[in-house]
């Protein structure tokens, strides 16, 4: 195991109970609370009420692989201290701990041990999600497949349900894509998927999903939204769809349909209903 680095960000002094080094039954009792937790937001709980258990904190951040996760979500406060996590020379991301008074070198060295207990769990944890991403999406366009897609509708539907918020599911076939299979060879067909894909990502908002869900169809979750964030969205596609060049040389169109969650609506009730309306438009182009 590589060493754990810390850098230091503010300093200062306060008053307060003496930090405890960790005895082999307690690093033991940590290690098997930590064992075999694969879900990373159980395994960081269970870090963060050990570490609590001697040092408080107001806030910890995790930064890894370009995001920020909030362990703890208190007050910021003027004393942080930054740890750079590793395991078997692999970085594992940053903990940002904000506390109400300054970090002394005994705190500091209780949190390496902590560390060290954590990183070898924290790898597998973060090994398991990829591999459970993986199953999730369709790797030709990058965005989540049909199974990621039917979980992520029926939650979406429960989070309506239980806090009445506006849910859309849009619906998108491409125009003309069998004769670009037909006429030009699935190499071609592939890109064109690839890149209708980029450019669904790049029409929706972070906080929204995408989807492929089979073949030359797609698929978004606009959440909270209404029947007038779907036209927006259906607008940018069609106007990114129409200035792309390799789209256009190939001579793809879209067409859409969406349906706004009515209360009582089940998945398969909102998908036939946005179904429905995307042949629609599907028959007038």
């Amino acid at each position: 195991m590589g060493p754990l680095h810390w850098n230091s960000i503010t300093a200062g002094s306060s008053t307060k109970p003496r930090a405890k080094p960790l005895g082999a039954d307690q690093r033991l009792l940590i290690l098997q609370k930590l064992q075999g937790k694969l879900d990373l937001p159980i395994l960081f709980e269970i870090f963060a009420r050990e570490i609590e258990k001697q040092i408080d904190i107001t806030r910890l951040i995790w930064e890894f692989d370009g995001t920020s996760t909030q362990i703890r979500g208190g007050d910021a406060s003027e004393h942080r201290q930054t740890f750079l996590l590793r395991f078997n020379g692999n970085e594992l991301g940053k903990l940002q701990y904000h506390t109400p008074y300054a970090l002394d070198q005994d705190e500091i060295s209780l949190l390496h041990t902590y560390h060290r207990l954590f990183a070898g769990p924290l790898t597998n944890g973060i090994e398991y999600r990829k591999v459970k991403n993986m199953a999730l999406q369709d790797c030709l366009s990058g965005l989540g497949n049909r199974s990621c897609f039917e979980q992520d509708l029926t939650h979406a539907i429960a989070v309506s349900e239980r806090k009445t918020v506006g849910l859309v599911l849009v619906m998108f076939d491409l125009d003309n894509f069998k004769q670009v299979n037909d006429r030009y060879g699935h190499p071609d067909g592939d890109r064109v998927i690839r890149q209708f894909g980029n450019l669904l990502k790049q029409t929706i908002r972070a906080s929204d999903r995408c989807y492929r869900i089979g073949g030359d169809e797609f698929a978004a979750l606009l959440q909270p939204a209404t029947s007038d964030s779907a036209m927006q969205v259906f607008s940018r596609i069609l106007q990114l769809t129409q200035q792309d060049t390799i789209l256009q040389t190939l001579k793809i169109g879209c067409s859409c349909g969406f349906a706004e969650y009515q209360k009582g609506d089940t998945a398969s009730a909102l998908l036939e209903r946005a179904d429905r309306h995307l042949y629609q438009d599907k028959r007038t182009r």
